[in-house]
């Protein structure tokens, strides 16, 4: 049994091993933001945890969702944002990914 054991991770730990012969070149993805009204706030903070694409990934998103994300990074995930910061964060993200929501309560 030890036999078998040991030779189940010999053959499971060699692809650890692999050697290539080429280097591995990871394509670039340039995701640009919108400059002006705060963007290095944004920046700032968002860009701790992930990568501007994620932003963007969203889609145009109305001040409602856009408040509720950010809040969920503060509250959910902790991200150390200021009242003030996140206030601005929003209305960054409204003007240029997102609009105002003319819905009538």
């Amino acid at each position: 049994m030890k036999k078998i054991m040991l030779a189940a991770g010999l053959i499971l730990s060699t692809s650890l091993f692999a050697q290539v012969s080429k280097p591995i070149e990871l394509p670039y993805v340039d995701y640009p933001m919108v400059k002006g009204d705060y963007d290095e706030v944004a920046q700032q903070y968002c860009l701790i945890c992930h990568s501007w694409g994620y932003v963007l990934n969203q889609g145009k998103k109305s001040r409602p969702f856009w408040t509720g994300t950010v809040k969920k990074m503060v509250d959910e995930f902790k991200a150390p944002i200021g009242k003030e910061d996140q206030q601005i964060i929003i209305n960054y993200l409204v003007k240029h990914y997102g609009y105002e929501s003319t819905a009538q309560h």
